[in-house]
């Protein structure tokens, strides 16, 4: 599925990683997700049972709240967080202004109209 994605994304030009964060071993041990017969219709189906035997696990089996998390672990791992608490420092400049513009909108209005001639 990872490599699928990516060139999917590829097909499109998009300049994206695909890093694969769940479902991994080290997590279906941690949390215990109920296992699925590996499907043997698949054509796939004997290097999945070579590689990690004749079960499988999936990700919709584990708690939303543990899926959130795992995915905010590996995100918060790339965010700049330097950036970040300068973008948010704007954003909420940006919405002390907006908030002033609401609060004084008559006045911005007729400010803006008498600019205007």
């Amino acid at each position: 599925m990872t490599r699928d994605i990516q060139e999917r994304l590829n097909l499109f030009e998009a300049d994206v990683n695909v890093k694969r964060v769940a479902l991994t071993k080290r997590q279906i041990t941690k949390y215990g997700p109920p296992p699925n017969p590996a499907k043997l219709t698949d054509s796939r189906v004997d290097k999945y049972i070579d590689k990690y035997g004749t079960s499988s696990w999936e990700l919709d089996a584990l708690e939303p709240q543990v899926i959130e998390d795992i995915i905010k672990q590996e995100v918060n791992k790339l965010v700049d967080k330097s950036l970040l608490k300068e973008v948010e420092m704007k954003e909420n400049n940006d919405k002390e202004i907006l908030l002033k513009i609401e609060n004084n909108y008559d006045q911005v209005k007729h400010f803006i109209e008498s600019e205007q001639l």
